[in-house]
């Protein structure tokens, strides 16, 4: 009768052990666009950088002090390796390609947020947060798989007509140049400019979509996705 206990005992604690492993998530949550705003310095490596994904690794192994009655002390382990698109000081960034912004030349340079122009185009505004998660294709295919962002991008003045996008970053062959893919857009705002759709927060989900909750031109929000439909990189909302 006590065997049959501690069996039963045991097949409960496997069961509800089983029922709490956390899950694995694919890309990660920004901040909603009107969170305030956080600081134009570099990302801190040890506070944002750990990747969205994967599971806790082995324990630390714990070294014993050859004096008896000594604590014990627990060896270091290296950091983990931060990608390069994580280093990226974004609002300082040069992107290349990021026709959404208007300008003729091939690149977009930013400063504290802005590309400085009559018409802006800002890049994280209102504290936005970048997405990190491998879902753009490589090229050439054969090159080492990169991590990719997702950042919001806003061109106009506050007070005229602006418009949003969601704009993915990939890092070209050489691991230094930021090139912007095609971007998904957000609605065109109303004739007056008085009424704006935005991104209010947006991920990468599986199969590599996007996944975005929106406030629409009438104040209500919804949840949108988009796929890729193409090579070059287009978007389709599905």
């Amino acid at each position: 009768m006590r065997g049959n206990l501690l069996v039963g005992a045991m097949l409960t604690l496997t069961f509800v052990a089983g029922c709490t492993s956390p899950l694995k998530r694919v890309g990660g949550d920004a901040a909603p666009a009107g969170s305030p705003s956080t600081s134009a310095s570099p990302p801190n490596p040890s506070a944002s950088s750990a990747p969205t994904t994967g599971s806790a690794g082995p324990s630390t192994p714990t070294t014993r002090s050859a004096t008896p009655g000594a604590p014990a002390n627990r060896t270091s382990r290296p950091a983990a390796a931060v990608s390069e698109i994580r280093r990226t000081d974004w609002p300082n960034a040069v992107i290349r390609s990021l026709r959404f912004c208007g300008e003729s030349d091939d690149s977009v340079v930013f400063r504290n947020g802005s590309n400085g122009l009559d018409v802006p185009c800002r890049i994280l505004p209102g504290g936005a947060r970048p997405v990190y998660a491998d879902f753009l294709p490589e090229e050439p295919a054969n090159s080492p798989s990169t991590e990719d962002a997702l950042v919001l991008v806003e061109l106009g003045n506050s007070g005229a007509a602006r418009r949003q996008a969601l704009v993915p970053v990939q890092l070209d062959y050489t691991g230094r140049v930021r090139w912007a893919r095609p971007v998904i857009l957000g609605d065109t705002p109303s004739p007056s400019g008085d009424r704006v759709m935005t991104f209010v927060s947006y991920r990468v989900v599986r199969d590599n979509a996007v996944q975005a909750t929106v406030r629409k031109l009438d104040g209500g929000t919804e949840t949108r996705r988009w796929r890729t439909v193409d090579y070059a990189g287009n978007w389709e909302r599905y």
